[in-house]
Formats: C-alpha cells, sequence, structure tokens
C-alpha cells in the first residue's frame, strides 16, 4: 500500500514539475508540447523505478528459495540415512553456500562435560587453516553468549567486541562481521552454528530470519538424527544379546550332556579300578605290577575328574556352609590342568597357612573360579603367543588377611597374558560384554562371577597392565583369624 500511494504522488506531481520546467525551456511554445515531453518522461522514470523494484524482488524470492532447497537438501540426507558426521558436515556446507560466509562452525552440545564441542565446520581455502578450539565453555566467547542467552548475535566489526574470540586470527584473514543461531530444538539446545564473514556480508533484514529459521530446522534434523543412531545402536545390542542369548543356550545344552557323558563314564571306570586292584589282590608277576599299578592310578584320576563334572553341572539350589577356598580351586584346577599342560602353560598355586573357611555354596564358587581360570587361559592363547613361548603362567594364590576387627580370605587369579586394554576394563563385569567373537563366547562369564561374589558378601575386582592381570575374589571369613596374618 505504502508503495501505490508513492506511485501515485510520483504520477500527479512529476508530470507538472517537469511540465513546467520544459515550459520555461522552450519558452512561450504550446502547453500541451511540454506537458506531454513531461508525462513522456515521467513514464520513463517510472517504469525504471518499476523495474528495480521488481528485480529486488525477484532476488529476495530467489534467495528465499535458494534457503528451502537447502533445507530440503538437510532433510533428504537425513532420510537417506548418512553417517552423522557426514550430516552435520552438509548443514554446514549449505550454510557457507547460503551466506557467502568463508568460516562456517557448527558446535554441539555435550552434555556429559557441559562443553560445545566443534563437531563440523566449512571453511574456505582462500582463508587458509582455521585456529579455533575444538571444544568451549559456555562461558567463552561469542559462541557461548549465544548458548547462554539461546539468542541470535550478529556483529559487523568485531575489533569493538569483546565477545568475540579469535578475532586476531579473523581479522588477519579480513573476516571483520560474526553471526550465529542457537541450535534449539523446543527447550533442548543442541548447539550453536557461528559465521565468519568478509566485510559487507553480514547478513540483514530477511536474511536473518531465514538464518534463523534454518537453524532451527537443523536442530529439528539434529535430533532426528540423533534418535536415528540411538535406535540403530539399540537394534545392534539387541542383535549382539541374542546371539549371545543364543550361546548361552548352547552351553547350557552341553552342560548337561557333559552332565549325562560323566554320568556314564563312571561305571565303566569303576570296573576298570576295581578289576585292577582285583589283579594286585591276588598277586601278578613284578613286571606286570606297575603297570597295572599306573593304570589304576589314571583311572582314580579320571574318576575324580568326572566327579568333578557331575558336582558342578548339577542343578541345585543354592546351600551356605563353611567351604574351604583353597578345596574348592583344587577341584577346578584338577578339571583344567591336563589342557593346561597341553597349552605349554605352567600353573603355580600358593595356598597360605591357616587360611580360614568361607561361608559359601561350594559349587557357586566353583563356578567363579573356573571362570577366572578360564578367562586367564584364554587371555593367554588369544595374544596369539601362548603355547609358543616359555614363561606362560597362571598363578592362583589364597591368603587371609585382617581389615579392621573383620577377617577376609583373599584369592588371587594372575596371568602373564596381553593384559586388559584401558577403554575395556571399565566394562570387564558388564553382562554380555565380551572383545570375543559371536560364539567364542557369550560375554557372561566374569559378570557372573561377579554377581555370585557380591551375594556372598564378598568383592571382585582386577588389575591389569601390559603383560600382567590379577583378578582379586575377596570373601568374608567364617571364622577368625589366627594372628599374624596381613592386614
Amino acid at each position: 500500500m505504502r508503495w501505490t500511494i508513492r506511485r501515485l504522488v510520483l504520477a500527479l506531481a512529476l508530470p507538472l514539475a517537469v511540465g513546467a520546467a520544459f515550459k520555461m525551456w522552450l519558452g512561450t511554445g504550446p502547453a500541451f508540447v511540454a506537458g506531454a515531453l513531461g508525462a513522456l518522461l515521467v513514464g520513463w522514470i517510472a517504469i525504471g523505478y518499476t523495474g528495480r523494484e521488481a528485480a529486488a524482488q525477484q532476488r529476495a524470492a530467489a534467495s528465499g528459495l535458494q534457503w528451502l532447497q537447502a533445507l530440503a537438501q538437510v532433510s533428504v540426507s537425513l532420510s537417506q540415512g548418512l553417517d552423522r558426521n557426514r550430516f552435520l558436515r552438509q548443514i554446514t556446507d549449505a550454510l557457507a553456500t547460503l551466506t557467502s560466509a568463508h568460516n562456517v562452525v557448527l558446535w554441539e552440545v555435550d552434555t556429559a562435560s557441559n562443553l560445545l564441542v566443534r563437531r563440523a565446520w566449512t571453511t574456505d581455502p582462500s582463508i587458509g587453516a582455521m585456529e579455533l578450539p575444538s571444544s568451549l565453555t559456555l562461558q567463552q566467547g561469542g559462541t557461548g553468549w549465544i548458548a547462554r542467552h539461546r539468542e541470535a548475535l550478529f556483529v559487523d566489526d568485531i575489533a569493538r567486541d569483546a565477545r568475540i574470540m579469535a578475532a586476531d586470527w579473523a581479522l588477519g584473514r579480513d573476516l571483520v562481521a560474526f553471526a550465529g543461531a542457537p541450535v534449539a530444538a523446543g527447550d533442548e539446545l543442541l548447539g550453536v552454528l557461528t559465521l565468519n564473514l568478509k566485510r559487507g556480508r553480514l547478513p540483514e533484514g530477511n536474511d536473518r530470519a531465514l538464518l534463523l529459521s534454518f537453524a532451527s530446522q537443523a536442530a529439528v534434523a539434529m535430533r532426528n538424527a540423533r534418535l536415528y543412531e540411538e535406535a540403530q545402536q539399540r537394534v545392534r545390542e539387541l542383535q549382539e544379546t541374542q546371539a549371545q542369548l543364543v550361546q548361552a543356550a548352547k552351553l547350557s545344552a552341553v552342560g548337561q550332556l557333559v552332565s549325562g557323558v560323566a554320568h556314564e563314564l563312571n561305571n565303566p571306570l569303576s570296573v576298570v579300578v576295581g578289576y585292577g586292584q582285583l589283579l594286585l589282590a591276588r598277586g601278578v608277576p613284578e613286571e606286570a605290577r606297575r603297570p597295572i599299578e599306573l593304570m589304576i592310578a589314571q583311572a582314580g584320576r579320571m574318576a575324580k575328574i568326572v566327579q568333578s563334572l557331575m558336582l558342578f553341572s548339577r542343578q541345585r539350589k543354592p546351600e551356605r556352609r563353611a567351604v574351604s577356598l583353597p578345596d574348592i580351586i583344587q577341584q577346578i584346577l584338577t578339571l583344567r590342568q591336563t589342557q593346561l599342560v597341553i597349552s605349554s602353560i605352567r600353573l603355580e598355586t600358593e595356598f597360605g597357612a591357616d587360611v580360614p573357611p568361607v561361608q559359601g555354596d561350594s559349587h557357586q564358587l566353583q563356578q567363579v573360579f573356573l571362570n577366572l581360570i578360564l578367562n586367564a587361559e584364554q587371555a593367554i592363547l588369544g595374544s596369539g603367543v601362548g603355547g609358543r613361548r616359555s614363561g606362560d603362567c597362571i598363578r592362583v594364590s589364597t591368603r587371609a588377611r585382617l581389615e579392621g576387627d573383620r577377617a577376609w580370605v583373599v584369592a588371587q587369579v594372575a596371568d602373564n597374558g596381553p593384559g586388559i586394554p584401558a577403554e575395556v576394563l571399565p566394562r570387564i563385569f558388564e553382562p554380555f560384554f565380551t572383545t570375543k567373537k559371536v560364539g567364542e563366547g557369550a560375554g557372561l562369564g566374569l559378570s557372573v562371577s561377579y554377581g555370585i561374589v557380591e551375594e556372598h558378601g564378598g568383592r571382585l575386582s582386577v588389575k591389569s597392565g601390559p603383560g600382567r592381570s590379577v583378578f582379586t575374589l575377596e570373601l568374608p571369613a567364617a571364622a577368625p583369624v589366627s594372628a599374624g596374618v596381613s592386614a
């Protein structure tokens, strides 16, 4: 409406003024000639003015279309499932193209550290390497100001604004202008978009509104991308858990099979031992006595292994009583001794004197020590050097100690394998966590052991470094500890 009134004023006033001027120039000539010439000139002016306005409107419409196309491209990229880093880079690329900014950075809020982390950026090659920090606190620079106030910031000369960081770097490249907008979805601040621009390139008018709209749409896309990423991670975890549960079911079936096989082996072994002893009782030549004694001894050893397998695999209710940890450990070592010899892994034991019993379920504690010894064995063999070097060793020890007026029995299982990586150590007791391939381990052994020890009122911990890992199990003693034990 405002521009229409202006055109009417121009259309009425300008012909009169211009006509009067032509009349003075033409002298006493016909008045209509002067008026006609004035009207013609005004028409040319009006046409030129209207053309310029139309061109400006066309440029504004084209700019708006470019912003809409950029937003559409961001949405398409999200629907195509691009990886997150590439997706964030597309946001900065699009904004650099739309605003002619020489440097665009997307800072993402890290809720864990409460920092703004530089996640993606687009820098014009003409300004060289970007010299901005990898992270900022919410109190630092114009970026922090935007995050704190949830407001856009536009600075036409950063030399006169103390809020802007790295001003020397920007001014050295003639990037005198700064613009930034919060990237927020509802009440959640996801990040901040910042732009470094040449003089005269600072967004004005509608471009500022479009920048804020772009930041809002980018926030929605970022939140959706994060949700998609989290959903994908949950799907992967569920798939891994399903595979591990299947493996756990297989292990359970194997345990039942072992129990049945052990029971069937027990009868023929009894026959072997019985007939061997009968032969010795009847008297045999001396040259035959030694082989028969060896046969009886080995059959007896096999019977003990079978008995241990049957005890370990038997399903029964937990039963707490005073038990000896050295005896429990010795039963498990009997099961694994042959395999350790085959793998060229030396076994060392050191059972302290006067170690008191602990109050616990012997079968559950057997499972704990079997898991710990298997873990040590697999650590050595999994390093790729087990069985081919001298010195591979698993050391098991027990001792008693006092902690104030409370007595504890401490058992340690140590190996000289490669050690546990620092990034893995915090998760070592998590259920279903394993560094083995699917099918090679369910990731339950250490977590189950941890739970059993906790139920017994004890503690299970681990210390590891390159070339050595030590699992320490501590259980409260069932009887007073004699004087002289370690404190």
